[in-house]
């Protein structure tokens, strides 16, 4: 197999919508017989950690992403086929470009698809759901943030989206469940008659990012054995070329996949890291385009259907492309449309002004210590912890509404006060690089001491805030072991920031940041 080197493109943005997505077969299916004398090129489109983001938003200060946006793209530029218009949008001037009788491109996604902004996670990713499946996605790796909003959702997500959702790694012991959820380890699909088997992975760390509770019955196995069995699986399944959707870090996957060139894939697809990552395995392209949909990749993958199998892949062409706007890709007017509902609906329901910053408060640590500040002034305690992943957002200028607090905290997180011992919280300061604290710094010396500038006794125990998912053990906290009996106060952890920020009364005159502390501006 010949591997083209990776081509960055910095193209332009915008979408529209179209015919219906070609549904995936299952693995055993028979696809559309192949052609028999010259080689077909094939087109992957691949994004990452779409987190909810149906609005285009800021990257290194351009206006990037935006599903309609993307859908505008793709369609322009790439030649894909949407999927249908969603129930209830207007379907006026909806994108219906040529060829998808026979569609040769393939809209992969690699996971986290749902929990972000207000106006996804309020809806408990419904609207991304119905926009994944216009933009027509036929496949996604199944990410740690699938079951954010609990395992029945994301049954009707699933079901909303039209996506196959593919981990060779999980394995559920409950066959029932293991029928509810409907997580492959691969699928095939048939474009212009080539059989493309897409095998799906999950993040190793899953179980320790995400609520562990959710994930009760369902284990995740080790990633290159797991893959070995799958991609096995699926060259048995007579398919012409593999690709591998994994939500893990393009690092972290080369040297796995460099260790197997008897397992001829074609490209490897990465994400979980949130930014733009390109490595090589041998010949093989393993890439993760940046998060947010602000960019995808393009893999043109041309196949020799006469060769034997495993040796059937001619070349394989992958390039980074930018979603920004562009006069040749219009957004989706559909899209654009559903789009606009939503955010009209989330504010009329979450839209209530609650402060005002004068600038943006950024970057994310900054938010995250004033989320920390805030509960511990809202709800008492010595210390609070905050997990710094959880902060998923900055605070933009302007009126700060509920909705702005929902899209910094996402994630449906509840606080739960602890009771440790001061040795016990010492060691779990120095040991969790992952934090936000309140109540607590490194004194002289380097010894941790409380706000009021007391040092931290070993012997004596002190009340401290974290949130649900870091005491069931998300991040690698050990609370659970250290305070067997915790207060589970139900209070969001979002509640506290808003009522601590509109007691503050900032305005125009008085802005959100100059009453922060110096570590939170």
């Amino acid at each position: 197999m010949r591997a083209a080197p990776v081509l960055l493109a910095l193209l332009a943005a915008a979408c529209g919508p179209a015919p219906a997505p070609q549904p995936l077969p299952s693995p055993a299916a028979t696809a559309a017989a192949a052609p028999k004398s010259s080689p077909v090129t094939v087109t992957l489109l691949y994004t990452t950690d779409e987190h909810g983001w149906l609005e285009p938003s800021e990257l290194h200060g351009k206006t990037r992403g935006g599903v309609a946006e993307l859908l505008g793209r793709l369609v322009a530029d790439e030649g894909h086929c949407p999927g249908p218009i969603p129930e209830g949008v207007d379907p006026k001037d909806a994108l219906a470009p040529d060829g998808c009788a026979r569609p040769r491109t393939l809209l992969l996604s690699n996971g986290d698809n749902f929990t972000g902004p207000a106006i996804s996670t309020y809806f408990r990713g419904e609207p991304m759901a119905r926009a994944m499946a216009r933009l027509g996605y036929a496949a996604s790796a199944f990410g740690n943030h699938e079951f954010d909003f609990g395992r029945e959702q994301f049954q009707k997500l699933r079901d909303l989206s039209g996506v196959q959702y593919l981990a060779a790694n999980l394995r559920i012991a409950d066959p029932g469940l293991e029928k509810a959820l409907r997580v492959a380890p691969f699928t095939i699909a048939s474009r212009l008659g080539i059989r493309i088997a897409v095998v799906g992975l999950a993040p190793a760390d899953t179980l320790r990012s995400a609520m562990a509770s959710r994930f009760e019955g369902i284990t995740i196995e080790p990633t290159e054995p797991a893959l070995d069995r799958a991609v096995s699986a699926a060259w048995a399944e007579d398919a012409d070329t593999v690709v591998v959707a994994a939500h893990e870090c393009p690092d972290v996957l080369a040297p796995i996949v460099a260790r197997h060139p008897e397992w001829k894939l074609a490209f490897v697809g990465g994400g979980h890291c949130h930014k733009t990552m390109t490595e090589r395995a041998g010949d093989v392209p393993v890439i993760a385009p940046t998060w947010r949909m602000h960019q995808y990749a393009r893999v043109r993958i041309t196949v020799d259907p006469t060769q034997p199998p495993k040796s059937r892949v001619v070349s394989v062409e992958p390039a980074l492309v930018d979603v920004e706007a562009s006069p040749n890709a219009a957004p989706d007017p559909p899209l654009s449309r559903m789009v606009r509902h939503s955010k009209e609906e989330v504010e009329r329901a979450l839209g209530v002004a609650i402060g005002h910053a004068g600038r943006d408060i950024a970057p994310e640590e900054n938010v995250g210590q004033m989320v920390a500040d805030a509960w511990l002034a809202q709800m008492g305690g010595d210390v609070a912890i905050v997990n710094r992943g959880g902060i998923r957002q900055t605070i933009p200028a302007g009126a700060i509404t509920h909705g702005t607090i929902w899209g910094v905290l996402p994630f449906d997180n509840r606080i739960v006060k602890i009771s440790l011992s001061g040795s016990d919280l010492v060691k779990d300061l120095e040991a969790m690089p992952k934090i936000i604290v309140a109540g607590a710094k490194k004194g002289p010396g380097g010894k941790w001491v409380l706000a009021n500038g007391k040092p931290i006794d070993p012997g004596n125990r002190y009340a401290v805030l974290v949130t649900d998912f870091m005491y069931a053990g998300g991040d690698g906290a050990p609370f659970a072991a250290q305070d067997p009996k915790p207060v589970e106060t139900e209070v969001s952890w979002r509640d506290p920031v808003i009522a601590w920020i509109a007691k503050q009364q900032s305005s125009p005159s008085a802005p959100l940041e100059k009453k922060l502390a110096p570590r939170a501006r």
